[in-house]
């Protein structure tokens, strides 16, 4: 059993995936504790699976939670560490970013992944659109991070971008 002390380290990939128009593709889904089960935003990613890299990782976890399998994958931008109660145990997730660029826009929807989320929505975000939402993002700073990055400025080095 995990603790706060001892919680399952999780090495995750997120992709960064922005369209031609330079809209960043958000996935929805709501957090599984019943306490809260807040809806909240994010990039798709997901666990690395047994000998796989970062960078496949990132590339799989797109094709399985879009369907989008036509993605050009830059180096990681970001890097985020956080702990987080999941279904009654401990996470660590130590995840890395990627930026990647896509003219493919069709969705494939309502996956399930390997911790129990439903995505729920999906949508093609602006960095307007992220600062004036009242919603819920992950990365907190979202809005802020991703700026640069639309406008083609990729840090030389990745970032660590806190909660």
């Amino acid at each position: 059993m995990s603790s706060r002390d001892n919680p399952i380290v999780r090495p995750t990939a997120r992709v960064v995936l922005l369209n031609a128009e330079g809209r960043l593709l958000l996935l929805r889904a709501r957090e599984p504790d019943a306490d809260t089960g807040r809806p909240f935003w994010f990039t798709p990613g997901g666990g690395l699976e047994a000998g796989e890299s970062y960078e496949d990782a990132a590339r799989r976890e797109v094709f399985e939670e879009t369907g989008i399998s036509d993605i050009t994958l830059d180096p990681a931008v970001w890097l985020r560490e956080h702990l987080v109660p999941w279904r009654g145990q401990w996470l660590k997730p130590i995840e890395r970013y990627y930026v990647a660029r896509t003219g493919e826009a069709e969705i494939v929807r309502g996956y399930l992944n390997d911790v129990g989320v439903t995505i729920s929505e999906h949508k093609w975000w602006s960095v307007d659109e992220i600062t004036a939402s009242p919603d819920l993002f992950v990365p907190r700073r979202l809005a802020e991070l991703v700026a640069p990055i639309v406008a083609g400025n990729l840090p030389p080095e990745p970032i660590a971008v806190g909660v």
